[in-house]
């Protein structure tokens, strides 16, 4: 019997490193894989000119993408213009508005919008765009070309931002390029990587990495046979791939999030963050980003919680730098697992950016299987949802909001990543709207406080301040060149009369602009400060040493309290008849279970057959996968284990909350 560690453990990116262990065995033979080829030369018949770029943004500061939120549009699922049950851009047009006055974002990023091979309107199907079949068109689905340019212009006479979803490690098996490699038609055959035999390089990311083309040869796709990576050692891909991000750029997006950045090239010892991945990067910033007179930018999708050297590697250096952003996974779960387990778990996770010219970008979640939406993850309790949107945003970051967790939108019911791509809530937005303490009009009103003290959020320093003798309750101080910030949370569902903290000096006063307005003052003490009369679930920002209003104020403090929340428990309770073991990036593979009483406690279990190597794996609660939440670590992530090749047998416990594994032949 094999006992789960249920401890914290990173996410399943943090044992990237280990992924290809067997990598420089399984490459015998496949030399020519990492040999350069192609036309030095090489011009798409796309080509594009920096030149010809036409609906730029106007007096953009260099930096700009520092005092910018963004909103996370999955185009599919926000706003259906013309009924024919799927988002588009004349939809996003029509809703900038709320986008820029109740949320308060001036920035926008756009899922996937190219063509591409998995499409359908229909809701429970996904159609996520990152199989694309053609690099220079839109998905018509999402409107015309017209459509996407009135949406661009729209955005930049609001003085709004608008960046694209780029994808250049790979592309849909359907793609005509893949067709004419398999084919070894139009020069296509080594812009993909092949081999005579299926190599032993192994990731997460896919069962396989090495699929059988009709060809009778194996290609290489890291996220499946579906989508097939191409061939960075050839001079015309990674001019093509340049190509790609000037044409979109040319048409007036201000900037890219970049996917999957760490699966770019190969090398013989590793597929993953490999020096010849930097220096593409580095080519495509100085040749591309930095080129344009209207400042661009990109953000990548390094997802390597818990490895900050290899997340702040992509920030290049400073004479060869690559990304001007990163999204850092380690910053959001915190923001959900300190008010879901009535301690501070942030540790030394609230960072600020890290200078001038490079960012953070956080969030509470996204359109992968990072977190649940804001209100499934807190059981739509609304103290926990503002108190998690209150740590998130006061920090200085870049933020980012997926579409629906302003409101603490739920997950749809659908398994896998879809169950958080379902269709925004209009309805519940113009109720919000309409709440002057909601969780929207919480969320517009900090990125409001963040333009006034931009100084703070924007190139602000953090210090952590230590509670005496007490983990239920954080504070810190943002420091800003003008300004001086302090952030109070209580994670406890208690009203605390007092609670002290240590660490900050040189302050004498302060001003409560979010929390309770009748609370007794702050009392500064050598270097202490004691905050009085914290209701529960409380949240509070402070200006020190100056005079300002209280702008948001929903606590309320009363001694002895203790709060019993009223919430929809529907999602993440008790268990349903799946379990999800990870299959893909971005699928888990359900495996119905069977139920069965023992001793008078009710057993789950399942008989899966796995090859070696490293697995995340969860229960499903109600039809919701549920990460792990009850049925897994106390903070909410997934349980893990490495297994050899063997038939598994997992079994719950739903009495007790345990849970095990077992190998049976």
């Amino acid at each position: 019997m094999i006992k789960n560690d249920i401890k914290k453990t990173a996410m399943f990116f943090i044992a990237a490193a280990m992924l290809f262990s067997g990598f420089a065995q399984g490459n015998k033979g496949a030399a020519a894989l990492f040999k350069f080829c192609g036309d030095k030369n090489y011009k798409s018949p796309a080509n594009a000119e920096i030149s010809d770029a036409k609906n730029q943004s106007e007096n953009l500061s260099p930096n700009w993408w520092k005092d910018t939120a963004f909103y996370h549009i999955w185009v599919k699922s926000f706003n259906d213009s013309d009924g024919d049950g799927c988002g588009d851009f004349k939809g996003i047009e029509q809703k900038l508005d709320y986008i820029k006055n109740n949320v308060g974002c001036e920035g926008i990023w756009l899922s996937p919008i190219f063509e591409c091979s998995g499409k359908s309107k229909d809701v429970p199907v996904n159609m996520h765009g990152y199989d694309v079949t053609d690099y220079y068109a839109i998905n018509d689905y999402f409107g015309t070309d017209q459509d996407l340019e009135d949406l661009i212009n729209a955005c930049h006479a609001r003085n709004i931002k608008i960046i694209f979803d780029f994808v250049p490690n790979h592309a849909a098996s359907t793609h005509p390029w893949f067709i004419d490699s398999v084919n070894d038609k139009n020069g296509k055959k080594d812009w993909y990587l092949w081999s005579k035999t299926a190599l032993e390089w192994k990731t997460n990311m896919a069962a396989s990495s090495w699929s059988k083309a009709a060809n009778g040869e194996y290609y290489y796709g890291a996220f499946g046979w579906n989508m097939t990576d191409f061939n960075f050692r050839n001079y015309e891909v990674r001019e093509e791939m340049k190509n790609i991000m000037r044409f979109w750029l040319n048409k007036g997006f201000d900037g890219a999030r970049v996917d999957a950045v760490r699966y770019l090239v190969e090398n013989k010892k590793s597929a993953i963050d490999t020096p010849e991945t930097h220096q593409w990067f580095q080519e495509a910033r100085k040749e591309v980003i930095d080129a344009y007179p209207s400042p661009k930018f990109m953000v990548c999708e390094a997802w390597a919680e818990g490895d900050r050297k290899t997340l702040e590697g992509y920030f290049g250096t400073e004479k060869s730098p690559e990304f001007n952003m990163v999204f850092d996974f380690d910053q959001g779960r915190p923001c959900y697992t300190s008010p879901q387990f009535h301690f501070d778990k942030t540790d030394l996770t609230i960072r600020a950016n890290p200078d001038e010219n490079r960012a953070y970008g956080t969030f509470l979640g996204n359109h992968d299987l990072y977190e649940e939406r804001l209100g499934t993850r807190m059981r739509n309790d609304g103290k926990k949802m503002k108190q998690a949107t209150a740590l998130s945003l006061l920090r200085p970051t870049v933020p980012f909001i997926y579409y629906g967790n302003e409101l603490g939108q739920k997950n749809i019911n659908f398994g896998g990543d879809m169950r958080l791509r379902g269709p925004f809530d209009w309805n519940l937005a113009e109720t919000e709207i309409k709440q002057p303490d909601s969780v929207l009009s919480l969320n517009k009103t900090i990125l409001d406080i963040r333009k006034t003290y931009r100084d703070c959020f924007t190139a602000g320093k953090v210090t952590k301040l230590t509670p005496e003798g007490v983990t239920k309750y954080l504070a810190y101080v943002i420091n800003g060149q003008d300004n001086n910030l302090l952030c109070v949370y209580n994670f406890s569902d208690d009203a605390v009369e007092t609670v002290s903290f240590k660490g900050i000096k040189g302050f004498t006063s302060a001003s409560c602009i979010i929390g309770d307005n009748d609370s007794p003052a702050l009392e500064f003490n050598g270097d202490k400060v004691t905050v009085k009369n914290l209701g529960p679930c409380a949240y509070r920002l402070y200006v020190l040493d100056k005079d300002a209003q209280n702008v948001f104020d929903d606590e309320t403090y009363t001694a002895g309290e203790h709060y019993t929340p009223n919430n929809d428990r529907r999602a993440l309770v008790y268990p349903s008849s799946e379990m999800y073991v990870r299959g893909t990036m971005n699928g888990w593979g359900g495996t119905a279970m069977t139920r069965k009483t023992e001793n008078g406690q009710n057993i789950w279990t399942c008989d899966i057959t796995l090859n070696e190597g490293f697995y995340e794996y969860k229960f499903c609660t109600n039809n919701i996968a549920a990460w792990g939440a009850n049925w897994g670590a106390p903070d909410g992530s997934n349980l893990k284990f490495n297994a050899q090749k063997g038939t598994y047998r997992f079994e719950f416990n739903e009495n007790t909350g345990s849970n095990d594994i077992k190998k049976i032949k």
